[in-house]
């Protein structure tokens, strides 16, 4: 037994090693967005605009169902928005823009305070963001990597539209 474990605990640190290097970090990711995803003029300005000016439909959790030891359980995995879409953006440009004022914001190019409770963003952590056409309006998901961040995200997902929720009519259904 003795001759195997020299074997093993090579390949644990080779398999090891393997897990951390592939995990990208936040600023590396976003230096990658904005290399290949970013159009160099108005570095931000856009996109500031457009989170400022964004109408929020509905907000709700993502779920994931997760089978633990003993049990299952549904963990937050992210939120959903419902928007009104911008005039003239696509769900593609506007996926794009979001994307760009992330990253821009965690390289440090522009400021992430400007929008009040900013849910595209989160310091020091990479967020996924995708925006897909429904029933008209546009529902955005953002998440990141932990259920921690994930409950970040939620939380400023919620503060954000209650400053940019549509006002209705409280005698409306």
């Amino acid at each position: 037994m003795q001759t195997y474990k020299p074997g093993v605990l090579a390949i644990a640190t080779f398999a090891l090693a393997s897990a951390c290097a592939s995990t990208v970090q936040p600023a590396a990711k976003a230096a990658s967005v904005e290399r290949m995803q970013c159009e160099p003029s108005a570095a931000g300005h856009d996109a500031e605009h457009l989170v400022r000016s964004t109408t929020v439909l509905s907000v709700e959790p993502i779920y994931s169902h997760v089978l633990t030891a003993s049990n299952s359980e549904d963990r937050v995995n992210g939120a959903k928005l419902v928007v009104r879409p911008p005039v003239g953006v696509s769900a593609d440009q506007m996926t794009r823009i979001l994307q760009c004022h992330s990253a821009r914001i965690l390289l440090g190019q522009v400021n992430g305070n400007a929008v009040a409770n900013d849910p595209y963003w989160l310091p020091d952590t990479w967020v996924n963001i995708e925006v897909k056409p429904e029933n008209g309006n546009f529902a955005i998901t953002v998440s990141a990597d932990s259920v921690r961040d994930d409950l970040r995200i939620y939380s400023r997902v919620n503060r954000y539209a209650d400053d940019h929720r549509l006002a209705t009519d409280p005698e409306l259904p």
